[in-house]
């Protein structure tokens, strides 16, 4: 061989044994770049699903023996798997590395708060002794643990625009179903069904016993309940909704905005909620003093509608034994808790308690007590209870001087304090979480 050819043969062996290193890191990053790629943008598509499912409640219940009262099945005590836990597990397992802080922090916050932590742990293992249902004290503590979840990846991500774009669009897509559901619901006098029934539309109409019904200037209407268990959990739904957009000017586009707030107001007065309706009102007036204006005719004209929401819950008539039927659970509330103010009846086992008292009305009607922080409390017990309560305090307490942080705490403490939906149904349950913890993510970037 010619020296010129070994030349050439040898420069050729140095490019090979020079580039093919480099050709195996330019696809190792392409490849890893695809999959965050593809990553993103499935978790983005995932994000928008869920944002869409959190307004059905399609789901699976399971019937035990520890379900029936009286041997009447009970939907509050039956463990229940909804298509939103499916996509909401998703979210949760990409949390995986967030998971290995929380468990390298626990040593530090112990040694921060060893002896509320201490009491803490005392009053859960005792709530858990001393439960009726060990099974439904489970499934409440896994359903907690859920929230938390749904709660810390929103306030991880939940301020990540492609996130937050697609949650409000999956969002919208349902807001739009439902009312196109609630105003049929409304106009037929019946559930609509057919592909409904997929979004967890139960079969009713204004003569099924029990069913939620308005009366107006002597007319009686049927209460929409669009995919809830009940008109006020969906009025609920979106006034924290409303609320939340209300005050995201620059995050959300202005026509999605504008189209957000316009069907959230439609839902929420449809639903004949007076709670809500009033509450929305109460929303409205704090949000209005909140900006400065020079306007007279513009004040005059918001707080005419402020006092016109305000008659037209007022003008609202419905069950007449509402009133009666919730003193009656507060009472029964209130004595539940002077009989476990320590330890209370265990987490899930408020109805079973309940039970034990005297049913005053002719129709079975056990449900919990129309107040989160009495059904918190019975289940709790009252040292638990004021731990949780002051750690939340303390925890949204620099928040509060925002707008966009008060306008939704207001919505949920208000209609909390006379309804109990905020803890004992998914779709107000998990649209808290979701809320909140892109408020979260906001105020802390």
């Amino acid at each position: 061989m010619r020296r010129t050819d070994r030349t050439a043969t040898a420069i050729i062996a140095m490019k090979r044994t020079t580039i093919a290193p480099a050709l195996k890191i330019i696809n190792f990053l392409s490849i890893g770049l695809l999959y965050i790629f593809l990553y993103n943008s499935a978790m983005n598509f995932i994000v928008g699903i869920f944002g869409f499912l959190l307004s059905t409640q399609l789901g699976k219940h399971f019937f035990f023996p520890f379900s029936y009262l009286s041997g009447i099945r009970v939907d509050y005590l039956a463990p229940t798997l909804y298509a939103m836990d499916l996509i909401s597990f998703v979210l949760l397992g990409s949390l995986f590395h967030e998971y290995r802080l929380i468990f390298s922090s626990i040593p530090r916050l112990v040694h921060k708060y060893m002896l509320s932590i201490s009491i803490g742990l005392l009053c859960i293992i005792l709530n858990f002794l001393l439960a009726p249902s060990k099974e439904l004290w489970i499934y409440t503590l896994l359903r907690l643990i859920q929230w938390i979840g749904v709660f810390i990846f929103f306030a991880r991500y939940g301020a990540r625009s492609q996130v937050f774009v697609w949650l409000i669009w999956g969002i919208m897509c349902g807001a739009v179903i439902q009312l196109f559901l609630t105003l049929t619901q409304l106009s037929t006098r019946q559930s609509m069904q057919g592909i409904m029934y997929w979004l967890g539309e139960r079969q009713f109409s204004i003569a099924t016993p029990s069913i939620a019904k308005a009366v107006i200037a002597g007319k009686e209407f049927l209460r929409p309940y669009g995919s809830f268990s009940h008109p006020n959990s969906l009025a609920g739904f979106y006034l924290l909704l409303y609320s939340f957009v209300l005050t995201q000017k620059n995050t959300i586009q202005p026509i999605v905005r504008f189209l957000l707030l316009l069907i959230s107001s439609a839902l929420v007065v449809i639903s004949f909620s007076r709670a809500a309706i009033v509450v929305y009102a109460v929303v409205n007036l704090v949000y209005f003093l909140q900006i400065p204006s020079r306007c007279k005719w513009c004040v005059v004209a918001k707080t005419s509608v402020v006092a016109f929401l305000f008659i037209i819950a007022f003008s609202i008539s419905g069950d007449t034994q509402s009133f009666d039927k919730r003193l009656d659970f507060t009472h029964k509330a209130i004595s539940i808790i002077l009989q476990n103010p320590t330890t209370g009846t265990g987490l899930g086992g408020y109805l079973i308690a309940q039970h034990e008292y005297p049913q005053k009305f002719p129709i079975f009607f056990e449900q919990p007590v129309h107040s989160i922080y009495l059904y918190t409390i019975a289940q709790l017990g009252i040292p638990l209870s004021f731990l949780i309560f002051s750690y939340i305090a303390l925890y949204i307490r620099p928040f509060l001087r925002y707008s966009s942080f008060v306008l939704p705490v207001l919505a949920v403490a208000t209609t909390g304090a006379i309804d109990h939906y905020w803890l004992t149904l998914p779709q107000n349950l998990f649209l808290s979480a979701t809320i909140f913890g892109i408020l979260i993510a906001t105020h802390e970037k």
